[in-house]
């Protein structure tokens, strides 16, 4: 069973990939993100190693165009960029997946939805609930 993770931004507020990175050091979480990568087109598995372990997530990106997906936001702005993070039954790719979401939602000012509760978290509140989640594995 996969898990997903949608980040919901406007597309000029993505921040730079070594940028996003260093906030994911920063904000505490065990994983180093791969940062050659262009996230605007990229499309396929990222890896982000967790403690050193292979890790990563599925990644892919879309613009959003739908009424019924934009409907379906809390959102405090439209956003016109959707990124969905996919990860399999293993908790280190969660855990990469929960530390890359939450860090693009904080430095773009988006939204975070875990597609499994339905729950959102604004940017922030995004890396606190990623935080609390990756505390629930380790």
């Amino acid at each position: 069973m996969s898990r997903d993770i949608g980040i919901y931004i406007a597309k000029k507020n993505f921040p730079p990939t070594s940028l996003l990175r260093d906030t994911i050091i920063h904000a505490g979480f065990p994983c180093v993100l791969d940062d050659e990568f262009d996230p605007l087109t990229f499309s396929g598995f990222l890896c982000c190693p967790v403690n050193g372990s292979i890790s990563g997530f599925e990644y892919y990106v879309h613009e959003v165009d739908d009424d019924d997906e934009l409907n379906e936001l809390n959102a405090t702005f439209v956003p016109d960029l959707a990124i969905v993070l996919s990860t399999g039954t293993y908790e280190l790719e969660w855990v990469s997946a929960l530390a890359t979401a939450s860090c693009i939602a904080s430095l773009a000012g988006g939204l975070v939805v875990d597609y499994l509760t339905g729950n959102q978290y604004f940017a922030d509140d995004a890396v606190k609930w990623a935080k609390a989640e990756v505390s629930k594995i380790q």
